[in-house]
């Protein structure tokens, strides 16, 4: 469900600098970015607000599309 991995390939940013900017620990941004886990709502906040991104745009286009409908 979370496109983390793909947003920060497109925008060029590790998972380390997620880490800096949200204060998430590094294992766990790693752990989203794989798909192992996903975020609460804050924490998605955080990193859609440190990759400079709409909130929804975290959210897989055919998840996003199950969620609206």
């Amino acid at each position: 469900m979370f496109a983390l991995k793909r947003l920060c390939n497109k925008k060029m940013i590790t998972s380390r600098e997620i880490s800096e900017k949200t204060g998430i620990p590094l294992q766990t941004i790693d752990q989203y970015r794989s798909g192992r886990k996903e975020p609460s709502f804050s924490r998605g906040m955080k990193i859609a607000d440190a990759l400079q991104v709409d909130p929804h745009e975290l959210l897989k286009e055919e998840e996003w599309i199950r969620y609206i409908l």
